[in-house]
């Protein structure tokens, strides 16, 4: 191969494997507009927003962030462009007496690039901050302590009571019953109740995932009714039969109402308002210690309960 041949072949495999990894380079421009309004869908102005994104992560590491932050115009406007290889972004706006919203998109994979796809225009709804108080909040993880027998749990104390921990009044109640041979042989039911008549549970599920949306998931204040004395959950599976799949939702939120008293003419006369985020029997409560009080604004630096371990902590509003 004679000097002119070689330089040849070097130059067109230099060439090709630029083309190479210019086709292998799947970063794709993409432009989100984002709109902040408030409760009532009215545009807030003023409010800061992030958009963040994933770059190529430096050596010994599996992931980069990096983001653009701004400020929303008097239409409550904020847009942002990058050019990466994100297939995934993620939005917070937040403002001075709101609470801040999160909110993820997705743009697939970068070989996919989609020029609608990966120009979203997204809402963020920022809720305001009313009276945040102090509760008593607690992370359960786990069932009850036993088996087939109602175990009362005390929501002022954060513990089951005797003889299976330091409560001393059962406000709400736990009963648990399985019976099995195998996995794919069993029936397990769990019963919620309320052992105290006014006393009970409603549910809501929310339309975003739970790590979305508002940092403060639940209404602003409790209903006065609707309340339900019980709630079961079941599943199972038996040889030849349709299993009944677990009812469980993260994205769940229960209202509760417990310690109820009635005047003599049968209206509430004083109850405690509370709220749930996950579900049984894995979830976070919140406890309203003022009897008659609706608000279920949480202030996490304000927890009744002390000397908690840090997985019991609850850290959401």
């Amino acid at each position: 191969m004679n000097f002119r041949t070689l330089l040849f072949t070097i130059l067109l495999a230099t060439a090709t494997r630029g083309l190479h990894a210019q086709n292998d380079d799947f970063s794709n421009v993409w432009r989100a507009t984002i709109k902040v309004v408030d409760e009532s869908g009215a545009p807030v102005a003023g409010a800061d927003v992030i958009a963040g994104y994933f770059v190529a992560p430096p050596p010994g590491e599996s992931t980069a962030k990096e983001s653009i932050k701004g400020v929303t115009d008097s239409a409550g406007l904020f847009t942002a462009s990058h050019r990466d290889r994100s297939s995934t972004l993620g939005f917070r706006a937040q403002k001075e007496g709101y609470y801040p919203t999160d909110r993820d998109y997705s743009l697939g994979y970068p070989t996919e690039y989609n020029a609608v796809k990966w120009s979203p225009s997204l809402t963020l709804v920022l809720r305001r901050i009313g009276q945040p108080i102090p509760m008593y909040a607690k992370r359960i993880h786990g069932g009850p302590p036993t088996l087939r027998e109602p175990v009362g749990y005390d929501l002022t104390i954060g513990d089951w009571i005797g003889p299976y921990g330091k409560g001393q009044r059962g406000d709400i109640t736990f009963t648990r019953e399985f019976t099995g041979k195998s996995p794919y042989d069993y029936e397990s039911k769990l019963t919620i109740s309320f052992p105290n008549p006014g006393d009970g549970i409603q549910e809501i599920i929310r339309q975003e995932p739970i790590h979305e949306g508002s940092f403060l998931k639940s209404p602003h204040e409790a209903p006065t009714g609707g309340y339900q004395p019980q709630l079961l959950k079941e599943e199972g599976a038996h040889p030849g039969q349709e299993r009944k799949e677990p009812d469980n939702n993260p994205n769940r939120i229960y209202l509760i109402r417990v310690q109820t008293f009635f005047d003599q003419n049968g209206h509430v006369k004083s109850a405690l308002y509370g709220k749930i985020y996950g579900d049984f029997m894995e979830f976070s409560y919140y406890l309203n210690p003022t009897p008659n009080s609706l608000n279920l604004e949480f202030d996490p630096q304000q927890n009744l309960l002390k000397n908690l371990k840090d997985i019991d902590q609850v850290k959401a509003p």
